[in-house]
């Protein structure tokens, strides 16, 4: 379903190269590797990207937990949920020892797990809902690696004309720590890089309409960020801070395309927020606040990104494939042209 639902297709720009012998298997792992062109190599990148990919093996999708590394174009397949689970979101530890999931299983909504990053175990339950009405996605990592951070969906009390389910941001302490609710109405947490704040996206829970906040990484002390400007957004995704710690960088609708969620996308089990899955760009805006300035003209969707390890660079997962860019938009080149067209996150680590 979250094939269905991945929006339209728009091609980057991608130069060609010639194929590579592809490596042997991964030992000890049950999947294969595989060996991109590096295409990118002009662009001197380092590191690796850590996302997820999908693809139609059998009647149901594959999801599949991915890692690139940059500078030999090897991707190892880290963790593939079975059909029809699903991951929703992965984030990396700042150790870059463990990644956290957002795993759906064949027999249960999503939970939170651990997935040692080198392949050597499957996914243990971290956080288990509470209910059958309620589940853990959108998971992220605190800079010191104390806390996850992640967002609360309930099904239970719908509200709203538009019969919303609840989101909070909560976080919990690793290891062994216990949910904190920190934010109501909020979902997309993303930490600051000296680790002080928090944005997020704060959703009216009677029109579904969005705006983008700050708040201190406790959740105390929420500030709006006041968009100002001819554009109107009311559907704002997945932002996150670039390098300078005080500019944000969000995924929305060009103007024209925006439209609130309807209840398809809660009925199909779309995640949040289900703009995610509407053709978008990405934009940019002081923390301050001001006039966002548009940084992208893509029209593509399930955008998600993250700023690289010497933060020269941001990576950007999208339904058509990832891509990197610099903090301005300028400089965009494709890095995996497919990833199934499912939403999605992406990770850069060392």
């Amino acid at each position: 379903m979250a094939f269905l639902m991945g929006g339209c297709t728009v091609p980057l720009a991608q130069p060609s190269a010639s194929p590579t012998t592809l490596p042997a298997a991964v030992p000890g792992l049950d999947l294969p590797a595989q060996q991109l062109p590096v295409t990118w190599s002009s662009l001197h990148l380092s590191g690796q990207l850590v996302y997820l990919a999908g693809s139609q093996q059998n009647a149901n999708p594959d999801v599949t937990l991915e890692s690139l590394d940059l500078a030999s174009g090897i991707i190892t397949p880290l963790f593939t949920a079975a059909p029809p689970g699903w991951i929703y979101g992965a984030s990396v530890s700042p150790d870059e020892k463990l990644v956290v999931l957002s795993y759906a299983t064949p027999k249960a909504f999503a939970a939170l797990y651990a997935l040692p990053m080198d392949g050597s175990g499957p996914p243990s339950l971290l956080l288990p809902p509470p209910t059958n009405l309620d589940q853990f996605t959108e998971p992220v990592w605190s800079v010191d690696g104390r806390y996850i951070y992640y967002v609360h969906v309930n099904f239970g009390q719908l509200s709203g004309k538009q019969k919303l389910p609840a989101y909070e941001i909560e976080r919990m302490a690793y290891p062994g720590g216990a949910p904190e609710r920190l934010l109501a109405n909020a979902y997309w947490p993303r930490i600051s890089p000296d680790g002080s704040r928090m944005v997020y996206v704060s959703q009216n829970p009677n029109d579904g309409s969005n705006q983008l906040f700050t708040a201190n990484a406790d959740g105390s002390n929420p500030k709006q960020i006041k968009l100002s400007g001819p554009a109107v957004f009311s559907i704002i995704d997945a932002p996150v801070f670039l390098p300078d710690g005080k500019t944000i960088l969000f995924s929305a609708p060009a103007p024209a395309l925006s439209s609130a969620p309807d209840w398809m996308d809660w009925l199909l089990g779309v995640q949040p927020a289900s703009a995610h899955n509407v053709i978008s760009e990405w934009w940019s805006v002081p923390m301050t606040g001001g006039t966002p300035s548009q940084l992208t003209h893509i029209q593509s969707p399930s955008l998600y990104g993250c700023v690289s390890p010497n933060g020269e660079q941001v990576a950007s997962f999208s339904g058509n494939g990832i891509f990197v860019m610099q903090p301005d938009g300028s400089g965009l080149s494709m890095i995996v042209k497919d990833v199934g067209g499912i939403a999605g996150t992406v990770d850069w680590i060392r």
